[in-house]
């Protein structure tokens, strides 16, 4: 059981009111990284939510390594790292005191976790600020922290939904180098809306919207699969060969309107695919 890793999820919905923020999830998820994209609403938060045990479905079950994780919580939360989109801290805790809270609520020893947090701090840049109260820390430096709670426990499934937000471009290189050294033989969905973020390390893109899984997919079976074009010729011109092609970009050179776009059809300037483009293929 200990080189097994598996999380299966089979129809999961969950409702607000009259909203429906997942109908009928389903996958099956071996280890990788899975990047979790799609619009504000999509259901992403809620579908992590549930998947951390903070917030139960109406309908569905999932099971880790074959067993219902309903029924086998405690042994599913030894294995989970969980970092929430909101930064809700204890103000009144320095760094250090909220981890080792965070350890013993994870049933992590003392002197395991103070190892381990000295580790953990170093690797997420915080090491130097152990002492300072969580209240004075910048928005990037809560994110850092709250990165670090998630892996105390040296999960084997890890979720991070918006783990960039406020990060800037130096801790964001950072975050995708840590990921990828931990990321070994663990399950790791990381939702974002940061595309750069993610078209390195994720080999696995999940597309979600309207409370529904569109895809699973490798991301170069994504992007072969999105043909993307540049022209100079005139949009409407365009259009007259293809009335459903999208436009990704324009630019214009002198006196000239350069246009990035997607197409079923074929076009003389066929041009290499982004992520960025199979998000717009496939949800713009």
């Amino acid at each position: 059981m200990d080189n097994v890793n598996r999380l299966q999820v089979h129809k999961l919905s969950k409702s607000y009111g009259k909203v429906l923020a997942l109908d009928q999830v389903s996958f099956d998820l071996e280890p990788g990284i899975y990047a979790l994209l799609g619009h504000n609403g999509a259901g992403k938060t809620t579908l992590l939510n549930i998947l951390a045990t903070v917030l139960e479905s109406d309908f569905g079950e999932y099971y880790f390594n074959g067993e219902l994780v309903e029924t086998h919580k405690k042994k599913f939360r030894s294995n989970l790292g969980y970092m929430p989109q909101q930064q809700q801290l204890p103000p009144y805790l320095s760094v250090e005191s909220f981890l080792y809270y965070i350890a013993s609520m994870k049933d992590i020893k003392r002197n395991r976790a103070e190892s381990k947090i000295e580790s953990i701090l170093r690797e997420v840049n915080l090491l130097e600020f152990r002492k300072r109260s969580l209240s004075t820390l910048s928005g990037g430096m809560k994110q850092r922290v709250l990165i670090a709670q998630a892996l105390l426990n040296d999960p084997r499934i890890l979720l991070l939904d918006e783990p960039t937000a406020g990060l800037d471009p130096v801790e964001r290189r950072s975050f995708r180098e840590l990921i990828l050294r931990i990321s070994e033989k663990k399950i790791v969905i990381l939702a974002t809306h940061v595309i750069s973020d993610v078209e390195w390390i994720a080999n696995e893109i999940m597309i979600m919207q309207n409370g529904r899984i569109l895809t699973i997919s490798s991301q170069a079976e994504l992007i072969d699969k999105t043909k993307v074009y540049e022209s100079y010729e005139l949009l409407d011109k365009l259009k007259q060969q293809d009335s459903e092609l999208k436009v990704v970009n324009q630019i214009r050179i002198r006196d000239q309107i350069r246009t990035r776009f997607i197409s079923k059809h074929s076009f003389d300037q066929l041009v290499s695919t982004t992520l960025d483009d199979v998000y717009l293929d496939w949800l713009g």
